[in-house]
């Protein structure tokens, strides 16, 4: 289950998720709630008796949405499903808005995971990219995540940064994992389209990293992270052991997910097919009196955006693309088979036969995987799969 919360204090200029920017005394908490579990009523009606094993909370802040509230969805949400006894329920949490009472709220509202935005632990880099907060904001929420006694506390970082040395990019990961966290998520900064970065890029007014300062960035954190433990499970995560963040493992290996709330993403199977879809973008819409009860949650209309059927080959390729982002990589036979269609039409068994000879493709058990060694480059293999 995925549940979208829109609200941010803030649009970071680098960010292409739905967003709104929105004054924390202007946010409808409870009547945000309240369209949520309308929604999730409606579309529990055809899905079947189906197993949770996840929630995740994101955003947007989750972290602003008063607990109370989210506790509400949470309780609607475990009431209607048969709930895996290790349930992993994820909130996405800004260092802004997450201090030891809010924390301590959130855990007792359901929350078994804190994910924290850090990004960053440089004042400069931090304004740069647009955040709220300055170094010690970003280490205090950590650190009242830890007290705060989920089982599992996440932080996220952002390395590539023009001005960043492989160096910094590398302390900083083993600060926060010295903080005690045991999963920490690192991504390069990426500039997207329709972000304020993506307009400052296309005028050539923006600064950018070099391509060998962000791998050598991507290189000294996973060295910091190895030293200390973590296991580089993704492309751009890494775990204690144990402590893999479940619910993106279950997307990344396929799985089906339920999507609610304001701009949410859902792919689920239907009658035998798979459907994608995803929910309007404008709150107000989404928030008005009784909107769910007057619409079929799974077709087109003002609060379902976009609906897509996926076909089988779709599908598979999608699985390949997910699934070689994961060290234990994909058995594209086994997926292939599930979905009725060929695993290795002429040009893909040609791809993949001219990859393993290179090296940049291995076998894991019956499947495949690209080694680490060549992470690097994944997104050049992979589309050569596809």
């Amino acid at each position: 289950m995925y549940v979208h919360f829109p609200w941010c204090l803030a649009k970071c200029p680098y960010c292409d998720f739905l967003s709104v920017a929105a004054d924390r005394a202007d946010i409808p908490h409870q009547a945000y709630a309240s369209a949520v579990i309308a929604e999730l009523e409606r579309r529990v009606e055809v899905l079947g008796q189906r197993r949770l094993g996840s929630v995740f909370f994101g955003g947007g802040t989750p972290s602003l949405w008063q607990p109370s509230a989210l506790g509400r969805v949470l309780a609607a949400i475990r009431a209607r499903f048969e709930v895996a006894p290790d349930l992993e329920v994820t909130v996405e949490c800004n260092p802004t808005s997450l201090d030891d009472g809010r924390a301590a709220a959130l855990r007792d509202a359901g929350a078994t995971r804190l994910s924290v935005g850090v990004q960053g632990l440089d004042a400069d880099r931090l304004k740069f990219l647009g955040r709220l907060h300055d170094p010690q904001g970003g280490l205090s929420a950590v650190r009242a995540a830890v007290r705060s006694g989920p089982e599992r506390v996440s932080a996220d970082l952002i390395f590539g940064v023009p001005g960043q040395s492989p160096r910094q990019a590398q302390d900083e990961a083993a600060t926060i994992a010295d903080l005690g966290v045991t999963h920490l998520s690192a991504y390069a900064l990426t500039i997207e389209p329709g972000t304020q970065f993506g307009q400052l890029a296309r005028k050539g007014r923006l600064p950018l990293a070099t391509d060998d300062a962000v791998a050598d960035g991507y290189l000294g954190v996973e060295e910091a992270l190895r030293e200390r433990g973590f296991r580089h499970y993704e492309i751009s995560n890494y775990a204690r052991d144990g402590h893999v963040a479940r619910h993106n493992v279950g997307v990344w290996r396929g799985g089906e997910y339920l999507g609610l709330g304001v701009g949410a993403w859902g792919t689920v199977v239907l009658d035998g097919a798979r459907l994608r879809y995803r929910n309007g973008v404008v709150p107000e819409r989404y928030l008005a009196a009784e909107a769910w009860t007057r619409v079929d949650p799974w077709r087109q209309h003002e609060l379902v955006r976009e609906l897509e059927p996926i076909p089988a080959e779709t599908a598979l390729s999608e699985r390949i693309l997910l699934g070689l982002r994961l060290a234990e990589g994909v058995d594209v036979e086994a997926q292939a088979s599930a979905l009725g269609v060929n695993p290795w039409p002429a040009e893909r068994q040609s791809a993949r036969d001219d990859l393993l000879r290179r090296g940049q493709l291995g076998r894991v058990g019956s499947g495949y995987a690209i080694p680490s060694e060549h992470w690097l480059h994944a997104d050049a293999i992979i589309a050569r799969l596809m």
